[in-house]
């Protein structure tokens, strides 16, 4: 396993405070700051839903509509949709929106399906409240997880990764050394073990640096639903002699670029907004 516990003085401490001075010089030489949003408004016309004192999500009237039509023990009132199955078990609840979910899909309703299953975590707590196909998260509005790895060489520049111009969301769009949704009951490493992996060649190693730096929300509306999801970001070191390679299509191609480039490149919206706040929560925030 990699070496998560560093002291303030290590290496990747060194090498993030040399991106962050870059960073800031980046700053000094633009006509203006940079701000990276992080959360949209909700539209005004889309609906809370919940199961019990649960909120799921977010829908536009028309889901809303839908899925009140489809999905059992759901009531649709003027201000919100209510799924009453609060005192179900989590495979209850699971098998139950499966079900509807392909039935969606069977219709025409949801598209981009994944046959990848996400949990959705109970408030304030790590505990599944319902899993269901990953497309459906993002049809109606519910909270996924993911993860998001900085990768960072000790002179402070960074590898940015090209997403691939066939991806379905944010295709060519620059992005961190990997990042990718956390599956039904993976655990945040896990799914850094895999990513990296998958989308940058690399194995984590016992020398390697790895510091996880927080977490950060985002939302905003995307192909007619609300996407809102939880980003736990993390730090990697990677050696002068190491280079990501790609290995299952998602991306284009690899760059080291410096801070001050990067910082240009976010200001012109050349980065995904989730790649963007996870370099700002991962390299620009104290504490």
């Amino acid at each position: 396993m990699p070496n998560t516990s560093l002291p303030e003085n290590d290496p990747l401490t060194g090498a993030i405070q040399q991106f962050h001075l870059a960073w800031n010089r980046g700053q000094n030489h633009a006509a203006n700051g940079l701000t990276v949003a992080l959360t949209a408004r909700v539209p005004r016309d889309f609906l809370p839903w919940f199961c019990g004192v649960q909120q799921l999500g977010f829908l536009s009237a028309a889901r809303a509509r839908l899925l009140a039509e489809h999905l059992p023990h759901t009531r649709l009132n003027t201000d919100r949709l209510d799924w009453d199955a609060g005192h179900w078990s989590v495979g209850e609840r699971s098998e139950t929106l499966q079900r509807v979910l392909h039935l969606l899909r069977d219709a025409g309703h949801l598209p981009g399906w994944r046959d990848e299953t996400f949990s959705f975590l109970e408030a304030n707590s790590e505990r599944p409240f319902v899993r269901a196909e990953r497309a459906g998260f993002y049809f109606l509005g519910m909270r996924s997880d993911a993860v998001h790895v900085n990768g960072i060489t000790a002179d402070g520049r960074m590898w940015i990764a090209r997403r691939s111009a066939n991806k379905s969301v944010d295709p060519g769009l620059l992005d961190n050394l990997c990042a990718g949704g956390l599956c039904a009951d993976e655990t945040p490493m896990q799914a850094v073990t895999r990513e990296l992996w998958e989308e940058a060649g690399l194995h984590l190693q016992a020398e390697h640096s790895l510091r996880h730096a927080g977490s950060v929300s985002v939302s905003r509306v995307r192909e007619g639903g609300w996407h809102e999801e939880r980003l736990q970001v993390y730090n990697l070191l990677l050696a002068s002699g190491e280079q990501p390679t790609n290995q299952d299509g998602e991306v284009q191609d690899f760059q080291l670029l410096e801070a001050t480039e990067i910082y240009r490149l976010i200001k012109g919206g050349q980065f995904t907004p989730d790649a963007a706040a996870a370099i700002s929560r991962g390299l620009l925030t104290r504490g």
